[in-house]
């Protein structure tokens, strides 16, 4: 009986020390392939020739104009908050639908412009004339948990892009 009871513990402390060793070297092997995986991002980024920054620059300057919808006349947290959510938005459709214009935008310093519109029509006015520009455009629409009503138009984000197209659109505007 003992013989038993002896090899039954063996045969668990082995199975346990296999399943640590394996448990480490898989794991380290994540840290290898995650590691691998940002030089290689950081790299890509880095290694962009000197003819392709200077193009970009050449091109003209890049930007992205966030209208604000003041007539809901939202507090300056709830402004703010509002923005940002435009500005992810516009980062995010810039992503999936125009890496070169977003590599421009953020070699060129990610500048951001704030305006103002004192309406939902003249937002919406402005969202068609972007789309029909080509332009990136990002509406965000509020949930209603808070401030104003659910489904209110709050800001506009029209760009990341060439700020020539959209001074076009949003150049009349008036600083918020």
């Amino acid at each position: 009986m003992e013989g038993n009871s002896f090899n039954t513990v063996t045969l668990s402390a082995c199975t346990f020390g296999c399943g640590m060793l394996v448990g480490y070297v898989f794991a380290k092997w994540l840290r290898e392939q995650k590691s691998e995986s940002e030089m290689n991002s950081q790299a890509s980024y880095k290694n962009s020739s000197d003819e392709e920054m200077f193009s970009d620059f050449v091109q003209g300057d890049q930007k992205l104009v966030l209208v604000v919808q003041n007539g809901l006349k939202m507090g300056k947290g709830k402004m703010a908050a509002q923005c940002a959510h435009a500005s992810v938005m516009a980062y995010q459709h810039c992503v999936v639908n125009s890496p070169q214009t977003l590599k421009k935008w953020l070699r060129s310093g990610q500048r951001k412009v704030v305006v103002k519109v004192e309406s939902e029509e003249a937002l919406m006015e402005l969202a068609a004339k972007a789309r029909k520009a080509g332009l990136i455009v990002s509406l965000v629409c509020d949930a209603g948990r808070t401030q104003i009503p659910s489904g209110s138009r709050t800001v506009l984000a029209v760009g990341p892009g060439q700020e020539s197209l959209i001074d076009k659109i949003t150049g009349h505007l008036k600083l918020l």
